[in-house]
């Protein structure tokens, strides 16, 4: 993938086996926009309490053969975070993990890792048009590229660049509590608690613009150090 600006993508691996891993780790070096993170089940990954920034999901059918294995699981997993499944064509799960539509795309067994590859790239390649066109606030449209936020009733507020950030960032989290550190990662691009001030002035005229605007609809809520959305 040719990034225009140099971002980095970072992928969780949940395979039983380190064999996939091993092998995209030894070609780290050719794949430099992405770097790799190895989980050895579904419930290793939800034991980090989902504390790292993963743009994709890749989950091996070698967990699914496992006992312990539980479709159930997957739902912990955030919906705004794609998924790659690699799965066996005679697998005895797949027609259920279809049916449950709990990933964005399968890739079959047998594969050559160029073909992985391109997969993942098409997935995040899509995942950021997505981003940048419109993320959907209940019953509100954030449109990233037009700096606004528009109502059912198309009632628009036009928004500063880091009132954008924080609406974007509050609103692919679904209501659930985001941390005033990633809040300022997704700003200044650092977690950094000096710029904790500067982000809840933001906050504050951002509310005001919601409120004058929406009422009490669309509100951004907040407990000690992390803030979410309520509509």
């Amino acid at each position: 993938m040719i990034k225009e600006n140099n971002q980095m993508y970072k992928i969780a691996i949940i395979d039983k086996g380190t064999e996939l891993f091993s092998i995209l780790d030894e070609q780290k070096d050719v794949y430099k926009y992405y770097s790799w993170v190895h989980f050895k089940s579904i419930n290793k990954l939800i034991d980090t309490k989902f504390d790292e920034n993963f743009s994709l999901y890749v989950i091996n059918d070698t967990i699914i053969n496992h006992e312990s294995f539980d479709i159930k699981n997957l739902n912990d997993f955030k919906e705004i975070i794609p998924r790659l499944f690699i799965i066996s064509p005679d697998n005895w799960y797949r027609d259920r993990l279809l049916k449950n539509q709990l990933m964005s795309k399968i890739l079959n067994k047998p594969f050559r890792l160029n073909y992985f590859v391109k997969m993942i790239d098409e997935t995040l390649k899509s995942q950021d048009k997505k981003k940048l066109s419109t993320i959907k606030i209940g019953s509100y449209m954030l449109k990233p590229s037009e700096k606004k936020i528009i109502s059912k009733s198309n009632i628009k507020i036009l928004l500063t660049d880091i009132e954008l950030k924080i609406l974007v960032k509050l609103g692919q989290h679904d209501g659930e509590y985001v941390k005033k550190e990633e809040l300022s990662k997704q700003v200044w691009g650092i977690k950094n608690s000096d710029h904790t001030h500067t982000l809840q002035t933001h906050i504050y005229r951002l509310r005001k613009k919601l409120l004058s605007k929406f009422g009490d609809k669309l509100l951004i809520k907040s407990k000690i150090g992390k803030y979410s959305l309520k509509y």
